[in-house]
């Protein structure tokens, strides 16, 4: 979808705003270099650029038919609402999942020509009752915690048009932020209170319901907390913690003594995309769940990010890679598989 910028005057006020911070950090670094040399002569004709770039900008937009393209996307209530009305099912797609589509790998999950293709072939799909969801971060970051907002900038200078090379402009996406709102986000006491609300909200998909979570071993989805107290039961189905789709096969077969009116929770990286999709065409409600249980925690201690949870496994730290055995009755006895 391309967005026309019909209104030039609000574009440049906020193109305005955010050169006058750039400028700032310009100014800066400037006034650390000595009065001449190279570097501080490239310095001096960038910003002249980004001095002159408002009225470029604006030139382009009202004389010039300017536009923008932007994928739509819904917001994360937008998303919840949706799944909550229909019972549909999720898969998302982050800057992991579109690295792996494009040859490259994360920590927990290595190089794997066939989960590319797999991805490739989810992304594309117009399953029935299956929502795809993408990062909510190809226009305005100005919510965003500023190491969250450096990170896409970068990210989106670097790999947009190779996330632009799967997207469809017609399409209408979901949020992959569904499971991620709280760390990325200004901690405001407007955002806290939202995010409080929206973890109640979330807890009605699965209250009064039989819920089956396949997760990476030591991610304890749920655990020590009171985001699944609503659901009528909890099942596990322990996968890798790395590389779990090297056992996909295994994996998917897990499911076929399982019910399909069992809501399937999946916390398990790249795989829990592509396990979605699949689920969801056998007849499941499966969503991707992602971070939710760690954003939930975060929420509640109000903790930093790489604070480790002793016992849930954390892929941002060293130290939260460290799988832990629990010896807590109520969890081994919630264990129904283990493919590991």
């Amino acid at each position: 979808m391309c967005f026309e910028l019909d209104k030039p005057e609000e574009y440049c006020i906020i193109f305005g705003d955010m050169l006058t911070k750039i400028k700032k950090e310009f100014e800066r670094f400037k006034k650390k270099l000595p009065f001449f040399g190279k570097v501080y002569k490239e310095l001096e004709k960038t910003q002249y650029k980004l001095n002159n770039l408002p009225y470029e900008i604006y030139d382009k937009i009202k004389n010039s038919n300017f536009t923008v393209p932007i994928p739509t996307i819904k917001t994360e209530d937008e998303t919840l609402d949706k799944i909550l009305q229909d019972k549909c099912s999720l898969s998302r797609f982050g800057d992991g999942e579109f690295g792996v589509m494009n040859g490259g790998h994360i920590h927990f999950q290595n190089r794997s020509v066939k989960l590319a293709q797999r991805l490739k072939e989810v992304i594309a799909s117009d399953a029935s009752n299956l929502l795809i969801g993408l990062p909510d971060c190809f226009g305005s970051l100005d919510n965003c915690v500023p190491s969250g907002a450096d990170f896409w900038r970068k990210w989106m200078s670097q790999k947009r048009e190779m996330a632009y090379s799967y997207l469809d402009m017609n399409r209408v996406y979901y949020n992959a932020f569904f499971s991620r709102i709280y760390m990325l986000f200004n901690k405001t006491e407007e955002h806290n209170k939202k995010c409080s609300e929206y973890f109640e909200k979330i807890k009605k998909i699965w209250a009064g319901r039989d819920v089956i979570i396949c997760e990476g071993e030591g991610t304890r989805f749920g655990m020590f907390n009171d985001l699944l107290s609503s659901a009528k039961s909890i099942s596990r189905i322990l996968c890798p913690a790395v590389s779990a789709f090297d056992k996909y096969d295994e994996i998917l077969s897990a499911f076929n003594d399982i019910g399909k009116d069992k809501l399937v929770l999946i916390a398990l990286g790249p795989t829990a995309t592509v396990l979605a999709y699949d689920l969801c065409n056998k007849g499941y409600q499966a969503i991707d769940i992602g971070h939710l249980d760690l954003e939930y925690e975060r929420f509640l201690t109000r903790g930093a990010p790489d604070i480790p949870l002793k016992f849930k496994y954390i892929d941002s730290t060293k130290e939260g890679r460290i799988i832990r055995p629990l010896d807590d009755p109520e969890y081994k006895s919630q264990i129904i598989k283990k493919i590991i």
